[in-house]
């Protein structure tokens, strides 16, 4: 044994399937001689376990039961676990020994008592510690053991699916499932069609296949679908694409499916709802399943102990004190409406009250027929509607007016502001980074999609969302996103699929160092400050501020940009799937009435 941690963690599951099914594992620094404790309500029997891989386990024992004595430990048994052959005269003179010295009933685990137990009805542990049990000792496939454990989430896919099959393993190993997918195993010099084949019927508590109208044609792969079909409820079909009228007779088809083709998020709740249904439980906690996943995304340490700071996409608001709600005499039309919004920022209250931080333009003096100002700090609801979801709007209708003055536009097929290329070609913005130097962004460009004969270009152009939040101490802040608007060269504004496939196009090179230049440059373009610090709307005492400087903190680690280099593929592997399908509830205006 090399691993003391893991062989503890062995210890207790023997432990917990020989009669203490109930063990609390301790182990570790500061167990204050106890590797783990089980008290039994039946007979109120309290048991310490002491794990040992010394070859002088007579020592260890004594010095374990001394250990427990000091620190004056209700007990009433010991469990010794060692790695060493015990005869029974040996056996036989150490029980004697703890009762006579400790008063304790003694039962000990020797090597041979745990073989036996391991080759008998605790056989499927060898799986569950391929750290111990591990090739080419134990035979293994896809980097799993093949001893029988049925306790993995088998995912499967033909080659067009790759990216989903990553992400459905990712999402289901955060929720705290074992999952195996052959896209991250290790399978080099292994018959690909043998091993999962194998691992279906060995390991997988659940097949999951990922079909699409692609993958019928990969023979092999559609027939481990028929392979695992045999075997009753064991098969949870994913369809990537609508396959309701497909005319394949595959038997899966038959098996109601979750459909990722509408939405990866709708299809990872079905999935996680039918096993549960069938009383499939995740086997880790939330925490273990975000490290365990963490781990697959981050193949060696990308972090060293040295301090960097840390900045966000968060910004500071500054905000008047009072609120002004104007009562008109005559209602605005629609159009009315929407050319007030790009120089007023108000919340509609009803169709002759407004909310504003400011009075109203000029334009409307003569339809005024009352106005009232107070302190909203002062009053929990102002005009039926809560004062903090007033505000919120305010600030959010306030930033809009900030970005139709930097000469955004709005488009009303995807209800988002976007900067629009300038005549003299892309949108640059010169801004002030940072680290302090100046530099520019560019807001617009042209990508081509596609190779050779079948290239095609398209338009993108960027834009904010703004998500406005206010703290425990009433302060407010608002969460910057860029939006990415993507048309063809007429600049027709694309729709459905075609949306999320452009974006990915026009991201894929995007990391954090692009991700935050854009996000700078873009609040310092909205900007109608010289130094650029500050976004103001309105003025004097009825002004709102937004500071361009994002949240930040000193953090006493940070990133290896050497060991993030090295990863190397997996960076472009991400890319394929980091970019989601933005839902159209989070790209329309929230309206409060």
């Amino acid at each position: 044994m090399t691993d003391y941690r893991q062989f503890e963690r062995l210890c207790s599951d023997i432990m917990a399937g020989s009669g203490y099914d109930s063990i609390e594992p301790i182990g570790g620094t500061g167990d204050r001689g106890r590797d783990a404790l089980h008290y039994s309500k039946i007979d109120s029997i309290t048991t310490v376990f002491a794990y040992s891989v010394r070859s002088d386990w007579r020592k260890k024992l004594i010095q374990d039961c001394e250990r427990i004595k000091e620190e004056n430990h209700a007990i009433h048994s010991i469990v010794f676990v060692c790695t060493k052959t015990i005869n029974g005269n040996q056996r036989d003179q150490c029980v004697s020994m703890v009762y006579e010295n400790y008063g304790w009933s003694l039962e000990i685990f020797d090597l041979e008592r745990i073989r036996v137990l391991l080759t008998g009805k605790l056989r499927f542990l060898l799986a569950q510690h391929p750290s111990i049990f591990c090739p080419p000792w134990f035979p293994s496939k896809g980097g799993l053991s093949v001893a029988e454990s049925k306790d993995t989430l088998i995912i499967d896919y033909a080659n067009h699916d790759h990216a989903l099959a990553i992400w459905l393993a990712r999402k289901l190993s955060l929720t705290g499932y074992k999952t195996w997918c052959y896209g991250m195993a290790p399978l080099a010099g292994e018959n690909i069609n043998e091993s999962i084949t194998t691992l279906i019927d060995k390991r997988a508590i659940h097949y999951l296949p990922i079909l699409s109208i692609e993958a019928f044609t990969d023979s092999d792969f559609i027939g481990r679908i028929g392979y695992a079909s045999v075997r009753k409820e064991l098969t949870l079909p994913c369809w990537s694409d609508d396959l309701s009228n497909s005319r394949n007779t595959a038997t899966v088809l038959q098996v109601e499916p979750a459909r990722f083709y509408e939405s990866y998020r709708k299809g990872l709740e079905s999935v996680i709802d039918g096993l549960k249904a069938k009383g499939i439980t995740p086997d880790y906690s939330q925490f273990q399943g975000n490290e365990i996943a963490l781990k697959a995304y981050m193949p060696e340490p990308v972090t060293k102990v040295e301090s960097e700071k840390i900045y966000t996409n968060i910004f500071q608001v500054s905000l008047p004190k009072s609120v002004v709600i104007t009562g008109l005499n005559s209602a605005l039309d629609n159009e009315e409406l929407d050319n007030l919004r790009e120089t007023w920022a108000f919340v509609k209250v009803s169709k002759l009250k407004f909310i504003s931080f400011e009075d109203p333009p000029q334009e409307l003096s003569t339809r005024i027929e009352k106005s009232l100002e107070l302190s909203w700090r002062d009053y929990p609801n102002i005009e039926g509607k809560k004062s903090g979801n007033v505000i919120r709007e305010l600030i959010r209708r306030s930033l809009n007016v900030a970005c139709y003055l930097a000469g955004m536009r709005f488009c009303d097929d995807r209800k988002a502001l976007y900067f629009p290329e300038k005549e003299n070609g892309k949108h640059n913005i010169s801004f002030i980074h940072l680290d302090g130097r100046k530099t520019h962004v560019t807001m617009t460009g042209l990508k081509t999609d596609g190779w050779g004969d079948r290239a095609t270009q398209f338009r993108y152009q960027l834009g904010p969302q703004f998500k406005v939040s206010c703290d425990e101490n009433g302060g407010y802040w608002v969460t910057t996103r860029i939006y990415v608007r993507v048309t063809d060269l007429e600049g027709v504004p694309f729709k459905g699929k075609v949306i999320g496939k452009k974006r990915k196009k026009v991201t894929k090179s995007w990391w954090n160092k692009q991700w935050v230049g854009r996000t700078i440059g873009m609040m310092q373009g909205i900007s109608n400050t010289e130094n650029q610090e500050e976004i103001l709307i309105g003025s004097g005492s009825s002004q709102v501020a937004v500071s361009t400087k994002p949240l930040q903190w000193d953090c006493p680690i940070s990133i290896d940009a050497e060991a993030v280099e090295r990863i190397g593929d997996f960076q472009e592997e991400m890319a394929d799937i980091k970019t989601f399908e933005v839902e159209e509830d989070e790209i329309i205006e929230e309206e409060t009435n």
